[in-house]
């Protein structure tokens, strides 16, 4: 984990794998005092899409969200190192899943309410999807390591150890390469490395954090795929979404309170999430940011994909988790340079 703790601190590094292009951190911490209906908030950077539902709640509610972004598990490791706990009122991440591996992070959080879903999918462009033979809704990880493997597809995708959705990612492919039927053991991640090693020879493009990777994407889209959340695939031009049949893993984007706040900022932050949960505000964020709702009675918006797909459990264990990033970091990932 030394190596996820150092990527945590070097918010404005640049990775980049042979012709990789990473985007740089938002700031670590505010350091203003909290303010009466403002909630300073540590969230996942591809939330900056929600500013227009965040607006409309501003004006009905009057709460304002203040927040910082940044890579997912950089931030968990954030709040296990105690150095958020005066500068945040609130977490929201893509998923607490990772946070739950971490006890002195996990002890942070007092409350969590999931506000809408998210499963990682691939985008493909259509001219590669045409020459591989695929037909979306029957694409595997399998499918897709194998054409990595024989150099027909390359693909950007986010740092494991900074993102949630490389993460999820890498969870992923090790569960579909090694015919896992449950959480993964640390006997999966071994029989799945050969074929991993393989897959990671296709990744050109690289980021902190899911939200930075589709801009690195557009500024630079010389790759045939990205491995993302599907919300934010759908946000880029030219892509067919795909949701592996195998299984994906989904972000449900909790809110959730910290300890180190006050009852009244608590409440607050209680409020903001029932304001987000709202059927208006599900509706609102559906469309405009093709999340999927989480409450029942809202349908998802126009485009989404509603056949059902398994869903891969995350690690159950520190030590699974670990050996994972382990293996990206020192085994699985091209070798790299650190720019600045």
């Amino acid at each position: 984990m030394r190596r996820l703790r150092q990527a945590a601190r070097a918010a404005v590094a640049l990775l980049a794998v042979s012709a990789c292009t990473a985007q740089g951190e938002g700031k670590s911490g505010d350091d203003s005092a909290p303010e009466p209906g403002t909630l300073r908030i540590l969230a996942s950077s591809e939330l900056s899409d929600m500013k227009p539902v965040l607006d409309r709640i501003r004006q009905d509610t009057g709460i304002t969200v203040k927040p910082t972004y940044m890579g997912t598990l950089a931030a968990v490791d954030l709040l296990a190192r105690g150095t958020a706990d005066d500068a945040y009122d609130a977490l929201w991440l893509s998923s607490d899943d990772y946070l739950h591996l971490r006890p002195e992070a996990a002890k942070k959080v007092v409350s969590e309410t999931p506000v809408m879903s998210s499963p990682v999918a691939i985008g493909v462009k259509p001219a590669t999807l045409s020459a591989l033979g695929w037909k979306a809704d029957d694409v595997t990880w399998s499918q897709v390591e194998k054409a990595v493997a024989q150099g027909r597809l390359t693909y950007g995708m986010t740092d494991p150890a900074r993102s949630n959705s490389g993460f999820s990612t890498l969870i992923s492919v090790a569960s579909g390469l090694s015919g896992a039927q449950s959480a993964l053991t640390d006997a999966d991640v071994d029989k799945a490395g050969p074929q991993l090693r393989e897959f990671f020879k296709g990744q050109k493009l690289t980021s902190g954090s899911s939200g930075w990777l589709a801009t690195a994407y557009e500024r630079r889209g010389t790759v045939d795929a990205l491995l993302n959340y599907e919300s934010v695939l759908k946000g880029v031009k030219g892509l067919t979404v795909i949701r592996p049949r195998d299984g994906v893993v989904t972000a449900d984007y909790p809110l959730s309170s910290l300890a180190a706040s006050s009852k009244d900022t608590r409440e607050t932050v209680r409020r903001l999430a029932e304001a987000l949960r709202a059927p208006d505000s599900q509706r609102r964020i559906t469309e405009t940011t093709h999340r999927r709702p989480v409450v029942a009675s809202v349908a998802p918006a126009a485009g989404l994909d509603t056949g059902r797909r398994r869903e891969l459990p995350f690690p159950g264990s520190r030590s699974v988790a670990d050996k994972l990033l382990d293996a990206y970091e020192n085994k699985l990932r091209r070798p790299s340079r650190t720019v600045y």
